[in-house]
């Protein structure tokens, strides 16, 4: 019986909440038409366009500033051509890149600090390092 009750009572109030809405919807005031747009034209579009351009920024001309500034010669000769040069260098065998040209592993695991020291006489026989 409560179940009943309860029922009829929620059915009752959905109801009286939908005819709310109802109500409400038929009390808005219907939507104004929006105002005609005017035709585009050849002049309206021109001047939309003259418009766009006055307002965006023109950058500056890439190469008047630095005629080797560009996407292929970021860097200059003279700083690809030192790098070269510091790579092929042979390197020295008391410093940290004594085993650049040899590197010291075994299989996939690498050998470090003074463990490498059959790879630092390795390279000084073979040439690899000064």
């Amino acid at each position: 019986m409560p179940i009943i009750l309860t029922t009829l009572l929620a059915a009752h109030t959905f109801a009286a909440a939908a005819a709310q809405k109802e109500a409400a919807i038929e009390l808005t005031p219907p939507t104004q038409a929006a105002p005609a747009q005017p035709a585009l034209t050849d002049d309206v579009i021109k001047k939309a366009v003259r418009e766009t351009v006055a307002e965006t920024p023109q950058p500056p001309p890439p190469l008047a500033v630095n005629p080797q500034a560009g996407a292929f010669r970021a860097n200059s000769v003279e700083a690809r051509m030192s790098a070269a040069f510091e790579q092929a260098k042979v390197p020295d065998c008391l410093h940290s890149d004594a085993l650049k040209l040899q590197p010291a592993h075994i299989g996939p695991v690498k050998v470090v600090g003074p463990y490498s020291l059959p790879w630092v006489i390795a390279a000084v026989v073979r040439g690899k390092c000064n």
